[in-house]
């Protein structure tokens, strides 16, 4: 839950996550993520990560930056998997896919059972737990013709929660279902351009019960409901513009005992990407997002991003972005307090809506076939960003928190990369990133942004041996964990490492360890999970 793009979290919605372009919700990271542990890495086709708040054609809300998984379409031969894997806490995860085509029709599934003693949030030491889940992830298609394309994806999941607190007898016990469907069709035409239309419907139904006293959490019961619908269409034209516009309309629906709200987001975008020669190869693209909202109304965010090839092995690159978001669900719309562990909060129906305007500036450049060095600056100046701040109000003796707008302001920093293979076989990858925050009314650090930050890879493949092995550390700098500036956190490494062994032409076993070294995260007051250990077998077909 504190995981960030320079600086903005996506517990808070300023990173949109997305899987194959459509928004996704619950499971990971507040309302506004994803376990990724349920998507198996075999059916990944690739991620894409495109930092700070220029996503004219995903959403203007992304004011970090968006990240996008793409999943493999379906195989043209029939192939299948199965994986199985077991470790610390007794966790026990288990995926099987299958994908085919025949004829004009095809498609892959994707299935997913997850369960553990230790918590879909980590471990506690106050609490039994007992925690599982099902999933199933679909994407059909269907060719009516050789430039018309119907598609269809399913996806349903159950998750189940039960806690038993220790010392009080209190009895838990939380049930989440998720129901999703993604239709879309797209028609190719002659003069090369294209037109793509999809939605989905999506319900996320959660009940809770509780007996023997209270678990300091207030239980939700009810139902989130999510319809989107969206047209977009792409044309060449000429010889150097890629047009693409379209227009989405989304509702959220909540309808649960701690809200109950109609949002209605109606969208409208236009891009062009210019590609021309200026001596250099250069790309320049200009666009721009009206975003109207059922509570705040119409903004219009531009964007303009560059890119020249100043040599072939040698690209600068330079972007400036407006973003526009709303205050989340807990932030702005809860009818009254909830129980948040030690604290109470209480949300803000007089919030304003954020906006922000980023900008970054890089350069990529390689050496030879084996180096590849960036340096990336950015900055994303924030009017009225929402932070949770301490009241003088309790509720039985416990503090509370509400949520307010900050007048201004901003992070900045730099991120260096290399990617290097050392020797046949062993490669490496080294991150620092130098990140600097500031609330401009207060002069106060952002919460849990470290000011220095390092990461460091290194993996070994022998081929002969069908052995992989990877070991990979973060250092992650001390910050401060409340908006006053009084508490800290230390800093702390976090050091991970998998060796994975091809056993057969069609299995692989390998083993993982996650924190091997038992950091605490920078917070020895605190329960964390410790070192963990995960044995994985996975099969190909």
């Amino acid at each position: 839950w504190r995981a960030k793009i320079r600086g903005l979290d996506f517990n808070s919605g300023y990173d949109l996550v997305l899987i194959n372009g459509q928004r996704v919700k619950g499971g990971g990271m507040g309302e506004y993520g994803i376990g990724l542990n349920q998507i198996p890495l075999e059916i990944i086709e690739r991620i894409e990560i495109v930092k700070g708040p220029s996503s004219v054609l995903y959403g203007s809300d992304a004011l970090a930056g968006v990240v996008n998984i793409i999943t493999k379409s379906a195989p043209k031969k029939p192939s299948f998997g199965l994986e199985a894997a077991s470790g610390t806490h007794n966790v026990r995860i288990g995926n099987a896919w299958f994908g085919g085509q025949r004829g004009r029709i095809g498609g892959i599934i994707n299935l997913n059972h997850e369960e553990s003693d230790c918590g879909k949030y980590g471990y506690r030491s106050g609490r039994e737990e007992d925690y599982y889940r099902n999933r199933l992830d679909s994407n059909y298609f269907l060719n009516l013709s050789k430039n018309i394309k119907l598609s269809l994806g399913i996806s349903v999941e159950d998750w189940d929660r039960k806690r038993r607190y220790t010392g009080g007898g209190v009895r838990r016990h939380t049930e989440k279902k998720k129901y999703r469907f993604s239709p879309g069709l797209n028609v190719k035409f002659a003069d090369g351009s294209t037109l793509k239309l999809q939605g989905y419907w999506f319900d996320w139904d959660f009940k809770t019960k509780e007996t023997g006293g209270s678990s300091h959490f207030t239980p939700t019961n009810g139902d989130m409901y999510y319809k989107q619908a969206e047209a977009q269409y792409t044309k060449p034209v000429g010889e150097h513009h890629l047009l693409t516009g379209g227009a989405e309309w989304l509702e959220e629906k909540l309808d649960y005992n701690l809200a109950t709200k109609v949002i209605i987001t109606k969208s409208a975008y236009l891009q062009d990407e210019i590609n021309f020669i200026l001596g250099k190869p250069v790309t320049v693209v200009l666009g721009g997002r009206v975003d109207d909202n059922s509570t705040f109304g119409s903004e219009f965010c531009p964007k303009v991003s560059l890119m020249v090839e100043a040599r072939p092995q040698t690209r600068i690159r330079a972007s400036v972005g407006r973003g526009f978001k709303s205050p989340n669900i807990r932030q702005l719309y809860y009818e009254q307090p909830f129980h948040h562990g030690s604290y109470w909060f209480r949300s803000n129906p007089d919030l304003d809506a954020e906006r922000s305007w980023g900008y970054s500036m890089s350069v990529e450049q390689s050496f030879g076939k084996r180096w590849l060095f960036g340096l990336d600056l950015f900055r994303n100046d924030i009017n009225d960003k929402v932070v949770w701040v301490e009241t003088e109000e309790t509720i039985y003796g416990e503090p509370v928190k509400t949520a307010k707008n900050i007048a201004k302001c901003h992070t900045q920093g730099v991120e260096v990369s290399l990617k290097a293979r050392l020797l046949p076989g062993l490669s490496t990858i080294l991150g620092y990133t130098y990140l600097e925050t500031e609330d401009e009314e207060t002069h106060k650090d952002l919460t849990y942004s470290p000011k220095n930050s390092f990461s460091a890879r290194i993996i070994y493949e022998y081929t002969p041996w069908g052995i992989t092995a990877s070991m990979g550390t973060q250092y992650v700098g001390e910050m401060y964990k409340d908006t006053k500036n009084t508490k800290k956190t230390d800093d702390y490494f976090l050091t991970d490492m998998k060796l994975t062994k091809k056993v057969t032409k069609y299995a692989a076993v390998s083993l993982e360890g996650n924190n091997i070294f038992d950091t605490d995260y920078g917070e020895p007051e605190r329960d964390w999970a410790g070192t963990t250990w995960l044995v994985r077998l996975t099969m190909n077909f």
